[in-house]
C-alpha cells in the first residue's frame, strides 16, 4: 500500500521541500500542488531539476493537482486552458507523474446538470486529448459545491467524455459531503477508473443549508470529523484498487502548524484506517 503526501497539506511550502518532507515524514510518493508548481515554473526552473530532487529522495509523483476550471465556455479561457494543459502534460511526462487532476466548478451554475456534463465533457474531451500525446491521464474530482459532484453524475461525465485516459479521484469528504455517493457505491466501482484516493474528514451543512466557505468544514485529520471513513475505504479496497493514497484537508488553522507534524500525523491517522482489521 503507497502512500502519497498531498501538497495541500503543507500549503505554505515550496515543492522542492515537500519531496524532502514526503521522504522524511515516511511517504512514497508526493501528489503535487499546481500553484507551487507554477510557481517553480515561473521562477524558472526546469522538469529535468525537478526530477533530479525526486530521484535524489526516492519520491514518486503520483499526480498534478489541479487543472481547474475545466467547464470554461469563453473561447480565450478555452486557449488558456488548452495552453496550461499542454505545459502541465509536459511537465508531467518529464517527470514521471501519470495523472493530472481536473475540477470543474461555478461558472456553468444556472444551467441543468446535464447540461453541466455535456458542456464539461466537451473540454475535457479536448483536455484528454491533447495528454494522450504525452502519455498523460486525468482524474476528476467534483467538488462537493458544483453541479457535477455525485457519483452518478460523475460518471455520466465519464461516459459523455467517452476517453480511455480519463478517470476519477475519490475523495471521501466531497462525495460524503454532497451525499452524493455510499460506501456501498464506491465498492460497485470498477476499479480501473478510480485513478487516486483523497482521505479527507470533516463536516457537511445540513440539508438545503448554503455552503460555507470549505475551509470551515475541512479542519480536521481523519477521524477527527464525522465521515466514517473506515467504511468508504474498506469499499475502496473492495473495488481492487491498488493505487496512492493521499490525505487532505483545507484550512488556516492547521496550516500555520508545523509541516512535519502535520504530514506525519496525516500518515499515521491513514495507515491506522488502512493498516488494520
Amino acid at each position: 500500500m503507497r502512500f502519497a503526501l498531498h501538497g495541500m497539506c503543507s500549503l505554505h511550502s515550496n515543492i522542492l521541500s515537500d519531496i524532502r518532507l514526503a521522504k522524511e515524514t515516511g511517504y512514497q510518493g508526493l501528489e503535487i500542488h499546481t500553484e507551487k508548481l507554477w510557481r517553480y515554473i515561473h521562477a524558472g526552473f526546469t522538469a529535468e531539476q525537478f526530477k533530479s530532487r525526486l530521484d535524489q529522495f526516492g519520491i514518486t509523483p503520483s499526480a498534478i493537482d489541479i487543472i481547474g476550471g475545466v467547464e470554461a465556455t469563453d473561447k480565450s479561457q478555452q486557449k488558456t486552458l488548452w495552453k496550461e494543459t499542454e505545459t502541465l502534460c509536459q511537465f508531467a511526462a518529464d517527470i514521471g507523474a501519470p495523472t493530472i487532476q481536473l475540477n470543474a466548478f461555478e461558472g456553468l451554475n444556472g444551467l441543468s446538470v446535464e447540461d453541466n456534463i455535456q458542456l464539461t465533457a466537451r473540454n475535457i474531451r479536448s483536455i484528454a486529448d491533447i495528454g494522450r500525446d504525452f502519455g498523460i491521464r486525468f482524474q476528476y474530482e467534483g467538488a462537493a459545491w458544483t453541479p457535477i459532484a455525485k457519483l452518478s453524475d460523475c460518471l455520466k461525465l465519464h461516459d459523455a467524455v467517452a476517453r480511455d485516459n480519463f478517470g476519477f479521484v475519490l475523495d471521501t469528504w466531497h462525495f460524503w459531503a454532497c451525499r452524493g455517493a455510499s460506501p456501498e457505491e464506491f465498492a460497485s466501482l470498477d476499479s480501473s477508473l478510480i485513478y487516486n484516493v483523497h482521505i479527507s474528514d470533516g463536516k457537511r451543512p445540513e440539508l438545503n443549508q448554503e455552503w460555507p466557505d470549505e475551509r470551515l468544514l475541512r479542519g480536521y485529520l481523519p477521524g477527527d470529523g464525522d465521515i466514517p471513513l473506515k467504511e468508504y475505504l474498506d469499499a475502496i479496497r473492495a473495488t481492487g484498487y491498488d493505487g496512492f493514497y493521499s490525505g487532505e484537508f483545507l484550512n488556516d488553522q492547521l496550516w500555520e502548524h508545523d509541516h512535519h507534524d502535520v504530514a506525519s500525523a496525516m500518515l499515521e491517522r491513514m495507515k491506522g484506517l488502512l493498516l488494520t482489521s
